[in-house]
């Protein structure tokens, strides 16, 4: 029995046919486009609108059919979590915007009497990070926004080389509500909505200052990168004459000319030869390989317990599709 549920309401049934349930997925913004879309420039948007309109071609591989095999099992690890669950398959709506869609593996009920959505994912054998992928934090934040949850339930399983599940069951770990990421995602699909409705036009409704500032930073930077190519091309040529210069391959070389000059120059780094040192002395060699383990399991636990965010920016340029260049 599905929890009673009063932020979302449910689009397509569970037991619909297929051809309904990907139409009315493809009207709306559903979890997995969620950070798809709030990530994509024109051109992607213009392919995640196609796939919409067209239904994906891709139909599973023998990774997804495995995850998907799985599925009913985690949710049955989940549901030892909580006090009820419910196996989804309908597809929900938002009731403040019919157009914002999910829809979560499951949904349950904790011992508090918190609405939770369930989110399981089963790996294959090598799967190596134990974080969240931000894709998956942003499927799961859309579920908690779509369903009015009050947090996620995540979990995740590592299959061993013989595709079994791991003997001690999966890792599970609860998330939180995050209102920044959901006001982002929101926005995001909110705009992507209003420019698909616009008719998908090739240039944005950019606020005035960042359309101003985009106007004088797009012809410095096209040419900039046209400049860059072309010096690219004439650096591996100068590096290929220098070369030629008598031990210019261990000490570098220096030279001037009528147009300007140049300084060729080497550094030289030192590291462990691994297969000479392990032929000469292999008890000291696996003594130090076991000691190599030992500390990456010691910071494995350290980046677990002891987190800290580090946040860059990057600046990327997009060519507008029909410019004239």
């Amino acid at each position: 029995m599905t929890p009673p549920i009063t932020a979302a309401r449910i689009v397509v049934p569970d037991d619909a046919p297929r051809t309904v349930w990907m139409l009315e997925r493809g009207e709306g913004v559903t979890a997995s486009d969620a950070w798809k879309i709030a990530r994509a420039g024109i051109k992607a948007r213009r392919t995640i609108v196609e796939q919409k309109m067209n239904g994906s071609t891709f139909r599973g591989n023998k990774a997804t059919n495995a995850g998907h095999a799985r599925e009913a099992a985690l949710l049955d690890e989940a549901a030892e979590r909580l006090t009820s669950l419910t196996p989804n398959g309908a597809l929900w709506a938002s009731v403040e915007n019919d157009l914002h869609r999910a829809t979560p593996d499951a949904i349950g009920i904790d011992p508090d009497g918190a609405l939770v959505v369930v989110e399981v994912k089963s790996h294959e054998f090598g799967w190596k990070s134990d974080a969240i992928p931000v894709e998956h934090m942003a499927q799961m934040q859309w579920q908690i926004h779509v369903l009015g949850a009050d947090y996620a339930l995540y979990g995740f399983e590592v299959r061993d080389e013989d595709d079994m599940p791991p003997i001690g069951g999966a890792t599970w770990i609860p998330v939180p509500r995050d209102e920044e990421m959901i006001a982002y995602l929101v926005e995001r699909a909110d705009d992507f909505i209003a420019w698909r409705d616009a008719g998908c036009p090739d240039i944005d409704a950019l606020p005035v200052e960042v359309n101003a500032a985009l106007s004088r930073w797009a012809p410095l930077k096209r040419s900039l990168d046209i400049a860059a190519a072309a010096e690219k091309k004439a650096a591996d040529e100068m590096k290929k004459a220098i070369a030629k210069l008598p031990h210019a391959a261990r000490f570098g070389a220096v030279g001037m000319g009528a147009g300007g000059g140049f300084q060729s120059s080497v550094t030289e780094s030192i590291s462990i030869d691994e297969a000479t040192w392990k032929s000469a002395s292999p008890e000291v060699h696996a003594h130090a390989e076991q000691l190599r383990v030992e500390l990456a399991l010691i910071e494995a636990s350290a980046l677990k317990h002891y987190p800290k965010t580090t946040r860059r920016t990057s600046l990327r340029f997009q060519e507008v599709e029909n410019v004239d260049n």
